[in-house]
């Protein structure tokens, strides 16, 4: 949406403010930046573009959220830079246009037309008398709707390669909408989230083009057709992400399902059937994307930062990893991004973390410095499977059976493909479900036919559609069943419930489906979702099941291992009585875990009095033993009597474990150092995953890490380890946490204008409520007022604290990583 033509420009603005104002620090040497414009001459900006006769066009935002004493004027602006003397410099600013109510984005169309998004319009602006000033404007599409909040409507413009304007339309709350294009075609929609549309320049022929988004607030084709997307704001599931977006696609956020982001419906990287995932995550709020040699860059207004991403090949898309470019203190508050033809980049910049105009906002200009070498890379051509994908979508001689063929497919963007062909050619409604024979085909058909009933209901009656959501019911795979399940609970499709119901029967039910016909009666019974982590009505859901002792233990402890710690129902001694009730291991594990992690005074007892229950399982006891680890000194006369030599062996060494009574013996049997390959062999083969269990639950790495369903979720969820690392891989994680450290999981490191250094993970906060969320090794989270941070940084060392084998014995080791090797219970 970003480039055009333009000479070398340099910068002007008041001597006073280039001395005042402070850069951000540029982490690249091969680059500088140097400030354009700032207050009092442009304030709050936002978009930016280049028209076609090379100026640049910045947004003025004085509308979103004025204060009652805001001094400014009562719409937004755009103004104009250019040179007029020849010289490089741009030496005039002039208003080129004023109007608009929450004005987000801005870019060039044919005949010097300007398209500009509001939270409710895009219009078309331009100057037909060579004054430059814009005296003709259109409207071209119509957000009908009760929402208002400025940056959740319409936002992002940028013009494909088929010559149609893309806009993207933010969550919107969720409420009711009609998108009305100004020849009367529209889209309607509520609670699926955003999206993105397309229309011809004129304002007609609005159409649908991808849905399942946060809020993508940038959008940017590169030359080979492909579009990209940032979106925020993942609420409670950080990061905000780098999209590669195709037709007809979900991305998986729906915001009927509360604005979390945690409901097993929704989905953030392509968990559930039918949706796509994310090339990379971002920093916090990004609100542009747009490319420069082999990079995509994107703006992160939360972490005060610029960030490029090298794109990988994955299948007919691409992954990448965040590297920061540019960093900012708290002032740096970065939007949208334009490239000059000099090759120069062109910066928005909010300043101030505050969301009301607030007077203040800056210009900058990045370029090479001038011993830079020349970027001759460029982002990667298009690949056989991208062609692949093209062909499945747009190539009319392919007959619906070879589409049908291809939703066999191992790679999601090429089923994606094949079922955006089916759709876009007509197909669809010639094809018969018999001709799915396997699962990943038949989700292919259900979620072609769910895109026909959002993008365009009249092409699915009712009855069509419930007759393929009773189809998906019906499936024997748990995938065809999950993405009926949603489709169902997403259409409010009441007299599907005793359908769903009867789900609960099947003995084969696993965790990811039992979660969504769990959340999927919920919703449809109270019509709603919970905003925040905790759904009430899931919970009730849950615990309802959890009670019916006629039901399968193994399902009964899904139930448990889904209720939220804060919940005091059921009763600590509820869960102990019907551990003792069930003579089932993954039942009782399950309730250890929750009093564990309930860790009141009422809930340690009951673990007291399960560990001492000689009519138990001994692996039960054990596990109720290591969940007071933490509470050794009260309970020392469980511990003591459990040491004692009359005791089994497998409690005795639980309760030494926990006094530490073995580690004396370990001093001689340690590597002096970290090499895998000597703690490998002094560490030998073997281990009980039972005892590993034990030992990640009451170390620290239950403060970071989920497995299985419980633990933290700061670090990576480690319940897939099994198949995807090795034993020594795993070992090299623990002896040197600091080698590899993906993205998502990057420290900060914060210094505060009083002295103070502090480390942690950020925990999702973009600073919008004035502070910073983070987590510190110890697993503690702490936080940080804005205006107390004079720097933060990302730094290479781990959170994770090195020197964890220290911690353990030899045979904990081994036994931790016979349990991170072993397959998810």
């Amino acid at each position: 949406m970003k480039s055009c033509v333009l000479l070398t420009l340099l910068v002007f603005t008041p001597t006073a403010i280039l001395f005042a104002v402070e850069p951000p620090r540029v982490l690249d040497a091969d680059w500088q930046i140097e400030l354009v414009a700032a207050e009092p001459d442009l304030v709050t900006p936002v978009g930016l573009c280049f028209d076609g006769s090379g100026r640049l066009l910045v947004i003025e935002s004085n509308t979103h959220f004025p204060p009652d004493d805001y001094d400014g004027p009562k719409t937004d602006r755009v103004f104009v830079f250019d040179d007029t003397k020849g010289d490089g410099f741009l030496d005039r600013q002039r208003l080129f246009y004023e109007g608009g109510i929450a004005t987000m984005d801005i870019t060039p169309l044919d005949d010097n037309w300007i398209a500009l998004s509001t939270r409710r319009e895009v219009v078309r602006i331009r100057d037909t008398n060579g004054d430059d000033v814009a005296d003709e404007r259109e409207v071209l599409l119509t957000l009908e709707t009760d929402a208002d909040y400025p940056h959740n409507g319409l936002n992002a413009v940028t013009v494909g390669p088929d010559r149609r304007l893309y806009v993207g339309q933010g969550e919107n709350f969720g409420e009711p909408y009609s998108l009305v294009a100004a020849d009367g075609s529209t889209q309607v929609g509520s609670g699926e989230g955003g999206n993105v549309f397309s229309i011809s320049f004129d304002g007609s022929d609005l159409q649908r083009v991808a849905t399942g988004f946060w809020n993508p607030f940038g959008l940017w084709f590169d030359k080979q057709d492909r579009l990209w997307a940032v979106g925020n704001d993942p609420d409670a599931m950080p990061p905000c992400r780098l999209l590669h977006v195709i037709p007809c696609a979900d991305y998986g956020f729906q915001f009927r399902f509360g604005r979390a982001g945690t409901h097993p419906l929704q989905s953030w990287n392509g968990e559930l059937p039918g949706t796509l995932g994310r090339v990379a995550g971002t920093g916090e709020a990004p609100c542009a994307v747009v490319g420069y040699g082999e990079h995509l860059w994107v703006t992160a207004w939360g972490d005060n930062r610029i960030e490029r991403y090298k794109l990988e090949e994955s299948g007919a898309s691409w992954q990448s990893r965040t590297e920061v470019v540019v960093q900012g203190d708290a002032r740096f508050r970065p939007v949208d991004m334009a490239v000059a033809a000099d090759g120069s980049i062109y910066i928005t910049d909010w300043v101030d973390r505050s969301y009301p105009v607030h007077g203040q906002g800056r210009l900058w200009r990045m370029s090479r410095r001038q011993n830079a070498p020349p970027i001759l890379a460029t982002l990667p051509e298009r690949t056989a499977a991208e062609s692949e994908s093209l062909r499945l979508m747009n190539d009319p001689s392919l007959r619906s059976r070879d589409r049908v063929e291809a939703l066999r497919s191992r790679d999601p963007f090429l089923r994606q493909a094949a079922m955006a062909g089916l759709v876009r050619t007509g197909q669809l409604k010639d094809v018969d479900g018999k001709m799915a024979t396997r699962p990943l085909q038949r989700v292919g058909l259900m979620t072609a036919w769910r895109w026909e009933s959002l993008s365009d209901p009249n092409r699915i009656s009712t009855a069509g559609r419930n007759e393929w959501i009773e189809w998906g019911l019906s499936d024997p795979s748990a995938q065809v069943t999950l993405a009926a399940v949603r489709w169902a609970t997403e259409c409010q499709c009441r007299e599907m419930l005793p359908k769903i119901r009867s789900l609960l029967d099947r003995e084969d039910l696993s965790p990811s489906l039992f979660n969504a016909v769990i959340a999927s009666i919920a919703f449809l019974e109270t019509g709603s979702a919970a905003s925040g982590k905790r759904d009430p009505a899931i919970e009730k859901t849950l615990i309802e099941f959890a009670s019916e002792q006629d039901r399968p233990a193994s399902l009964r402890a899904l139930a448990i291992q889904k209720l939220a710690s804060e919940s005091d129902v059921p009763s600590d001694a509820e869960l102990g009585r019907w551990l003792r009730g069930e003579n089932d291991r993954d039942f009782s594990r399950e309730v250890v875990r929750l009093l564990a992690e309930r860790a009141k005074p009422t809930s340690l007892a009951e673990l007291a009095t399960i560990a001492m229950d000689s009519s138990l399982d001994e692996q039960t006891r054990a596990d109720a033993l290591a969940s007071l680890s933490k509470n050794a000194g009260t309970y020392s006369s469980v511990f003591n009597q459990l040491v004692l030599p009359k005791q089994s062996e497998l409690l005795r060494t639980e309760a030494k474990r926990v006094l530490k009574h073995s580690w004396q013996y370990d001093a001689d049997k340690r590597p002096p150092n970290k090499q895998v390959a000597e703690w490998l062999a002094a560490l030998g083969n073997g281990g009980d995953p039972d005892a590993g269990r034990r030992v990640f639950y009451r170390s620290a790495c239950a403060s970071c890490h989920a497995h299985s369903g419980r633990g933290a979720t700061t670090g990576p969820d480690l319940t897939t380890l099994s198949g995807r690392m090795t034993r020594r891989r795993i070992l090299e994680s623990i002896l040197e946490p600091s080698r590899e450290v993906a993205p998502l999981y990057v420290p900060w490191r914060v210094l505060t204008v009083d002295g103070h250094v502090l480390t942690g993970l950020k925990l999702g906060e973009s600073g919008v409520r004035k502070r910073l969320r983070f987590q510190g090794a110890d697993g503690i989270t702490f936080e940080v007022p804005l205006d107390e941070i004079e720097q933060q940084d990302p730094i290479t060392q781990s959170i994770m604290p090195a020197g964890l084998e220290e911690l353990m014995s030899i045979a904990e080791l081994r036994d931790l990583l016979a349990f991170l090797e072993s397959r998810p219970e």
